[in-house]
């Protein structure tokens, strides 16, 4: 995602609906809890049939696993997705109900786990973390955006 451009905002009204836009290239959904990894990666499937290469969809789909998997694991829990493709690019948004930053791993390669936040970082054009402000306690949402390929 350039430097100037932002995933689109949604307000609540917006929980839980598709969006196919007015072509190929602007699709959209939102999904709050609960939602499991695998329905979140049918979602992306969707979203990208006809507009990305196998290896870009396989990219994004591992990168929505780990998203929704360490929000499960280390996040307090899935609060909300969301997914776009706009402009070239997928956009991803998983958030959370903790404050608690991902962290790249540091440690032996050879121990299992840890390596989640440095894979999306790898495979992602952009990667940011905004505070959680719908004013239900705390959290994060992490924005992630892949290029269409």
């Amino acid at each position: 995602m350039d430097e100037g451009s932002r995933p689109p905002e949604f307000g609540p009204e917006a929980v839980g609906v598709r969006s196919p836009g007015p072509g190929p290239e602007k699709r959209s959904v939102r999904i709050a809890t609960p939602l499991k990894a695998r329905d979140a990666r049918a979602e992306v499937s969707r979203l990208l049939a006809g507009v990305a290469g196998e290896r870009c969809v396989n990219d994004a789909l591992l990168v929505v696993s780990e998203l929704i998997s360490n929000a499960d694991r280390h996040g307090g829990g899935l609060r909300e997705f969301a997914a776009g493709v706009e402009d070239g690019h997928l956009w991803l948004e998983v958030a959370d109900h903790s404050e608690v930053l991902p962290e790249s791993a540091a440690h032996d390669p050879l121990v299992p786990g840890g390596f989640g936040w440095s894979l999306v970082r790898r495979l992602s054009a952009d990667a940011r973390i905004r505070p959680w402000t719908a004013g239900d306690g705390p959290g994060k949402t992490i924005v992630v955006s892949l290029r269409l390929e």
